[in-house]
């Protein structure tokens, strides 16, 4: 079957970069009086103190917090300018996770509480209620409540849960991304990763919820777009998935697949590689629902307007024509991607299925010419035997058509039935030919030494990156050097980069990668590999 490709932009594993919002780095001043009576005024002069000094011993360290501690709530329950109590001990509070070997679990005479000191206290629970207390009380303050709720130890947790969902410690994962969100449920992060780790235990309506709180709270602010868009095509193809194998629900999950994909491909905010990836699995959902119609309204704007689009965009609804059958637009995508860039492999592979399925057998003989030249150890063998052999088949089908023609002549018609004769032998000729050469193509093609396989040509802020594998198809280890040049969509040479692949085990494979800098470069191409 021939397929037509894309090279895409691959997912990567559950990885980000914790990050806090303008507002929370540069707090605004909330309107809490921290100044009165004077056990808040001297914890807030202790704190201020506390938070910015150099390395203190632990037992130091310790001994102080726990004094103002104790002064702070020496007067238990009856306190003046209870928000400002509660702001200082919710700072204090946030100091004591930062003391080593400090245990979450503890009792309240640990920290310094005056009253109820074999009380048992959690530190997270207990911060989350002291900070509460004033963004109730002052929603001002809220910037810079987040800026206490997420410092090391919220970044600690949150970084444990994320090591342990890509480890597969699912239930410690679990554990610390909800310890996570005691502290801090504003940001994404706690939510990103038990959405994961419910997709894991197949409890895919609650993940469905937890993506959907992910994405809302990724959507607060552009610092968090990885997240956001990760989110989304996350939850898309999970429902999609969903509803492939659950076809009582199909119909629920289906619609949550489309809302997420569709969510991302009308945001233009974001990079156009997602917005890419979000059409492509509206076009899945939209085929295996059976909405033809749908899937064109998908591409609509590149038919209209080639042009309009980016050479990858245009490629990419190519693919999506030929999904769902429409050749004609798939041809005028593909040629259109082809006159922006002739130099890419994926316009000219594609572009020759095309005009192969359309009988075009001579277009399509020169850009398998072209696509040998940039690409001369790809997996392109099998279009050269479909070529060939749908080349014999016009001869027979003439040869035939010569054949009947001639039974009808009459024996007086002298050269007439020399001149069908000739072109009987002719065309059997040709047939023949032909069909010895697309069975060596396929001998060829089914003993290849050395295959590349392309699983990535992506560009990122004027950086470009080539990946993807050597296939050994040889019984012997072997090293191979891969020499690349990067074109303009001119065929000039941008710059040129190689890669040492090996040594590869005898009929395995082996991976590389390479980047390079410049704006201009479209397309590549590589020099054929040593058998």
């Amino acid at each position: 079957m021939l397929v037509n490709r894309f090279t895409a932009i691959g997912s990567a594993v559950l990885a980000v970069a914790l990050a806090l919002p303008l507002a929370a780095q540069q707090a605004t001043q909330c309107s809490v009086d921290e100044g009165k009576p004077g056990e808040v005024a001297r914890a807030y002069l202790a704190i201020s103190q506390l938070a910015n000094a150099q390395a203190q011993d632990t037992a130091t360290l310790k001994k102080r917090l726990a004094e103002t501690v104790g002064a702070l709530t020496k007067g238990g329950d009856k306190v003046e300018n209870p928000v400002g109590h509660a702001y200082e001990l919710g700072k204090l509070l946030v100091l004591w996770t930062t003391v080593p070997g400090q245990p979450l679990e503890t009792t309240r005479g640990q920290l310094g509480f005056a009253t109820n000191p074999q009380g048992s206290v959690n530190l997270l629970s207990a911060i989350d209620s002291a900070f509460t207390v004033v963004e109730q009380a002052d929603s001002t303050c809220q910037s810079e409540t987040l800026r206490w709720r997420s410092q090391k130890i919220w970044q600690t947790l949150v970084n444990q849960s994320i090591q342990e969902l890509n480890a597969g410690a699912v239930d410690s994962a679990e554990k610390h991304a909800n310890e996570s969100l005691i502290l801090n449920r504003r940001l994404p992060y706690g939510y990103m990763v038990l959405a994961q780790v419910a997709r894991q235990r197949n409890q895919l309506d609650k993940a469905v919820d937890l993506f959907r709180k992910t994405i809302a709270a990724a959507h607060t602010d552009t610092l968090y777009n990885e997240v956001y868009d990760q989110s989304l095509l996350n939850l898309g193809n999970m429902a999609r998935s969903a509803a492939a194998d659950d076809t009582a629900n199909a119909a629920k999950y289906y619609k949550v697949a489309s809302d997420a994909f569709q969510t991302l491909a009308a945001d233009t905010t974001q990079p156009g590689s997602y917005r890419t990836e979000a059409k492509n699995g509206l076009v899945g959902v939209s085929i295996a629902r059976g909405d033809t119609a749908a899937v064109k309204a998908v591409y609509a704007a590149q038919i209209k307007n080639p042009g309009a689009s980016s050479f990858t965009e245009v490629v990419q609804a190519g693919v999506w024509a030929t999904q769902v059958g429409d050749t004609v637009g798939a041809s005028t995508l593909f040629h259109a991607a082809y006159a922006m860039n002739p130099y890419h492999r994926d316009a000219l592979s594609n572009l020759a299925i095309t005009d192969l399925k359309q009988q075009k057998y001579d277009s399509t003989l020169a850009l398998l010419k072209q696509l040998k030249a940039v690409d001369p150890d790809g997996d392109n063998g099998r279009l050269w035997v479909f070529t060939y052999a749908g080349i014999a088949k016009q001869f027979a089908d003439l040869n035939h058509d010569i054949v009947a023609r001639y039974a009808k002549t009459k024996p007086r018609d002298v050269a007439l039935r020399k001149a069908l004769s000739d072109s009987a032998t002719l065309t059997t000729d040709s047939n023949r030919v032909y069909t010895q050469m697309a069975v060596d193509a396929n001998a060829a093609a089914d003993s290849m030494p050395v295959t590349v396989h392309f699983t990535q040509f992506s560009h990122v802020n004027g950086k470009v990156t080539l990946a993807g594998t050597i296939s050994n198809g040889t019984a012997a280890d072997k090293s191979y050097t891969l020499k690349v040049d990067f074109l303009d969509d001119k065929g000039n040479v941008v710059v040129s980069q190689t890669a040492t692949v090996g040594p590869v085990a005898a009929h395995g494979t082996g991976q590389f990668s390479l980047s390079a800098a410049g704006a201009t470069i479209a397309a590549f191409r590589y020099a054929p590999l040593d058998d």
